[in-house]
């Protein structure tokens, strides 16, 4: 039986509990872990002649001598997935686990570096051809060439970057206190020029990734500022560098002929919640067909994310590559005001 088969003959109900009982930390995740699953199911198996093995050996291993054997899966991880598909799984005879159990054991494994493709090119790296593979390790950098090439483009279609000395003060001193926080225990022997410099190093670097993260969310709303159905400018898009606190999340339909996109999310949060929101919500809900109006399971879906926030803005988008997925990106943040006065 490969992996693929195995998925097959297996229910997300069946494997949930599994998992859980086996990784109890990843109950946190089994919206992840559906995800990644539905998306495993739909592709297609291929086979790549520089995999790691064609074979997947199922086994009751030790992680370490004080341990219990427990279900192992080996080698899963590092291969890609439409590979890892194709693998014959090789049952060791002690092992006396159900296929729910496999599956929960292999899943695990082929999520080790994130659950979806984004989330492992952001752990690996994959996407920086200007980077070493040295300075792909350094948060710094890497926070600080994507900020600036996020930045870039941002001012481009016309929106505007705060520069550090335009932060608000709360935020700014919020920033020092985190600098510190990291700071003082490895600062003790360094004379004064070199801990100012590392101190302000410090301080970039969380000044970067926040910049980073936010101007990241900017530039993915931006392909949809040039629909018509859409009001909001880039301009009121840039307040939220000004937001107090700012949170983002990316989440793509995998549903299949059964259903759409739409429903599909919303059934997905409906099982496993929405994470925390904060004050506002900006939603980006891109779509494979234009169409000016969202469908009612558009609109529920857009109900569940918005919750009881504030005040909430919704910036339709269309992607042809999407077919009948969905996807959205939404950034929920603390603000005294909306983007958008209404």
């Amino acid at each position: 039986m490969t992996f693929k088969e195995l998925l097959n003959s297996v229910s997300f109900g069946e494997v949930a509990p599994e998992i859980v009982r086996m990784y109890p930390r990843a109950e946190h995740d089994l919206r992840w872990y559906k995800i990644h699953f539905d998306m495993l199911r739909l592709m297609t198996p291929k086979h790549h002649d520089d995999a790691n093995s064609d074979v997947c050996n199922i086994t009751m291993s030790k992680w370490d001598e004080d341990s219990e054997s427990r279900l192992d899966a080996h080698p899963m991880e590092g291969d890609l997935w439409e590979h890892s598909l194709t693998k014959e799984l090789v049952i060791a005879p002690d092992v006396k686990a159900t296929n729910a159990e496999i599956a929960a054991c292999c899943l695990w494994h082929t999520s080790f570096y994130g659950f979806v493709e984004k989330q492992q090119e952001e752990c690996l790296r994959f996407e920086e051809g200007d980077l070493d593979i040295m300075d792909r390790w350094d948060d710094y950098i890497y926070n600080k060439i994507r900020a600036k090439r996020y930045f870039s483009i941002i001012r481009r279609n016309g929106g505007y970057v705060p520069t550090v000395k335009e932060l608000a003060p709360a935020k700014k001193r919020e920033l020092i206190s985190k600098a510190k926080d990291h700071f003082w225990c490895i600062s003790q022997s360094m004379n004064k020029i070199k801990r100012m410099r590392m101190f302000r190093r410090e301080f970039m670097g969380h000044y970067y990734e926040r910049m980073m993260n936010i101007s990241r969310f900017i530039v993915q709303a931006i392909p949809a500022m040039s629909d018509e159905k859409n009001t909001m400018s880039i301009k009121q898009l840039c307040g939220l560098f000004h937001a107090d606190l700012f949170s983002s999340e990316v989440i793509t339909s995998f549903a299949d002929e059964k259903t759409n996109g739409a429903r599909y999310l919303c059934e997905l949060f409906e099982e496993y919640g929405v994470e925390p929101r904060l004050d506002r919500i900006v939603i980006v809900l891109s779509t494979g067909e234009y169409h000016l109006e969202l469908t009612e399971d558009e609109k529920n879906l857009c109900k569940i994310l918005i919750g009881d926030c504030k005040s909430s803005d919704i910036l339709l988008a269309t992607d042809t590559s999407l077919g009948r997925q969905v996807r959205i990106n939404y950034a929920t943040f603390n603000s005294e005001e909306p983007l958008v006065n209404k």
